[in-house]
């Protein structure tokens, strides 16, 4: 299991310090994932590796004690299945929306490339803008230019490993690394990777987030 506060993470909270100039949202809206390939959270991370059809869920915060007065920062919320899936990741962000760009991998042979592949062929390229950055599983790229449905991109961006095949239907999702805020509701705080949860719809499962400040 693996749970990290992202390095877009670290830019809010060095935003939150700084007080109202500039502003920034309090990241207490929780998202869940399916995460097909099992994969562990990562400090690269700009987004879930495949974030579930559930609308996100405002939670509730509060600052607790861990080990000295008022270090950690928790939210609370629960997340109700709308179908029978299986969960395994969760997310806090400051947008209570999903990103404007997600869309998924499409070729023919079911493989885009090796790691050093710069080619990628996505449903729509109007999902995309150049210069954004997105996620593919555990891989951040950069998006150089687009033709039709057909991204260019920079592999392995903000601290990233090149992942080495991109499979069909692949989740790609828009995300900000730090300094960089062009993908709307493209930031993400926190991201978590838990066993696999298989749940009928209806089922709940209850969430207490916390991140501790040292």
């Amino acid at each position: 299991m693996g749970a990290v506060v992202t390095a877009k993470g670290r830019e809010i909270i060095a935003g939150r310090m700084r007080g109202s100039s500039p502003t920034q949202a309090e990241p207490l809206n929780l998202a869940w994932g399916q995460n097909p390939a099992s994969l562990a959270a990562l400090v690269s991370d700009v987004g879930l590796y495949k974030e579930a059809s559930e609308s996100r869920v405002a939670g509730t915060s509060s600052i607790v004690t861990t080990t000295t007065p008022n270090d950690t920062f928790q939210v609370v919320g629960t997340l109700t299945s709308g179908s029978a899936q299986s969960i395994g990741e969760v997310a806090l962000s400051d947008s209570a929306s999903k990103p404007t760009a997600v869309d998924t991998v499409q070729t023919s042979s079911g493989v885009i490339g090796s790691n050093s592949s710069t080619n990628l062929i996505v449903a729509s390229g109007a999902s995309f803008s150049v210069n954004q950055y997105i996620q593919i599983r555990t891989e951040v790229l950069k998006i150089t230019a687009i033709s039709t449905n057909t991204l260019t991109v920079t592999r392995a961006q903000n601290g990233s490993a090149a992942i080495s095949t991109i499979a069909l239907n692949d989740t790609v999702t828009g995300g900000n690394i730090p300094g960089v805020t062009n993908v709307t509701n493209g930031s993400v705080f926190f991201h978590a990777d838990h066993g696999a949860q298989n749940l009928s719809s209806g089922d709940q499962v209850s969430y207490t987030l916390t991140t501790k400040f040292s």
